[in-house]
């Protein structure tokens, strides 16, 4: 290829959406470990566990959003059309996975 390289900061973008799901993750098995190490009652343990998923899965979409309504990005391209769409669906693969993951453990017994 005789074209411009692809910035290597642009690969990150592959990885902001599970990023995102791993915070997720670390941040609603603390606070559901310190709810019920506390003994906070279920109601409000059920909805800060809500809210921070909420909070994330906006996040996520607003990236889905913000990466699908951008100007098509600067390169090569076959090779920045490839990554746009890449990185569109791995969004889209880290809010379903959000969603699949932790919106069940919503309707679960929060302390046992």
């Amino acid at each position: 290829m005789n074209g411009h390289p692809l910035p290597p900061r642009r690969l990150w973008w592959l990885a902001v959406g599970f990023t995102i799901w791993c915070l997720a993750l670390v941040i609603l098995y603390a606070l559901h470990a310190i709810g019920c190490a506390f003994g906070w009652s279920t109601g409000p343990l059920r909805l800060s566990l809500a809210i921070v998923l909420l909070v994330h899965l906006v996040a996520i979409g607003w990236l889905w959003r913000y990466r699908a309504t951008a100007r098509r990005d600067p390169g090569p391209e076959p090779i920045s059309t490839f990554l746009r769409t890449v990185v569109i669906w791995t969004l889209i693969a880290a809010l379903a996975a959000t969603v699949i993951t932790f919106g069940p453990a919503l309707l679960l017994t929060t302390c046992i």
